[in-house]
């Protein structure tokens, strides 16, 4: 896979297949924005990394999805922690599910939640592997996270166990697939998309890198040499939830986001958002950002 944001001026003029549009944290739900927020198109194919809207907004969500059905072939869509704000978890799961399924959605989002889609084109060693990849909160952090994150008071019955308990699972699955693949299908090339990152350094913004909360959004999962082992097949991880755009590389896997974050309605971002007047840089959210695969 390849891409590069020092490459984008010549790129985003023209995404051609095979090509992945990749954006997260839209965050719809600030204003309703689900029906009035656009962007173009530049891939076939477009990866929601999480933190698209809530699924208690169901009407809502549907109808964006529905949108962007009618303009690509594909849609990947990763649940974020705001998905399941004002629903349980296991509530939040199958509104997820029953809502992939809805018939105008016509059989095109895919649901990556712990779920393996491999490319069933004949000349593609593409495999996606996704999920929401809940993070490892250190011990020492427990109270401050408990404290800032407001998870544990949007997401019904969530706790800090439970949020542990989720990660684990999560990234049980993803060793698991990993290790499957290594035997199986060694020549598969891998794109993982999770919405919480696997990585604390260069995946926020340096002024929270540091913060005792920062397990919160982000896990090291890709150092030493062990870990270099068992991602070795992962050529791009997608990640968002930190609201910082970025692209660079850790122990040869490409970790990069493309986060829109928070804007508020009648905000100043917004109106550059809704004049198609936005700042260029790779720490800058590009709605035509796409990667090669």
């Amino acid at each position: 896979m390849r891409s590069s944001r020092g490459l984008l001026a010549d790129q985003r003029a023209s995404c051609h297949q095979p090509r992945i549009q990749v954006l997260s944290d839209l965050h719809l739900e600030v204003g309703q924005q689900y029906l009035s927020f656009d962007f173009p198109v530049s891939a076939p194919w477009l990866v929601l990394a999480g933190d698209i809207g809530r699924l208690v907004d169901y009407e809502a969500y549907l109808h964006f999805l529905n949108r962007q059905t009618e303009r690509y072939d594909r849609v990947f869509l990763v649940l974020g922690n705001h998905e399941f704000y004002g629903l349980d978890h296991q509530a939040g799961i199958e509104k997820a599910r029953e809502l992939v399924l809805e018939s105008r959605l016509g059989g095109k989002v895919v649901l990556l939640h712990r779920h393996q889609w491999d490319d069933p084109e004949p000349n593609s060693s593409l495999t996606i592997l996704g999920c929401t990849l809940w993070s490892h909160i250190s011990p020492h952090a427990r109270e401050i996270v408990r404290h800032k994150v407001k998870d544990f008071s949007n997401i019904e019955e969530w706790s800090l166990d439970r949020h542990i308990e989720q990660h684990e699972t999560d990234l049980g699955w993803l060793h698991e697939r990993l290790q499957e693949l290594a035997i199986t299908a060694p020549e598969r090339h891998v794109l993982v998309v999770t919405h919480h990152a696997p990585a604390m350094k260069g995946t926020s913004a340096p002024r929270n890198e540091d913060n005792p909360w920062s397990s919160a959004y982000a896990t090291d999962l890709l150092r030493g040499e062990e870990a270099g082992q068992l991602w070795r097949q992962v050529k791009v991880w997608v990640f968002g939830h930190t609201h910082y755009c970025t692209d660079f590389v850790v122990s040869g896997v490409r970790l990069l986001a493309n986060q829109r974050g928070y804007v508020l309605l009648g905000s100043s971002a917004h109106e550059r958002e809704m004049a198609g007047d936005r700042k260029i840089g790779m720490h800058e959210f590009d709605p035509a950002f796409c990667i090669d695969v």
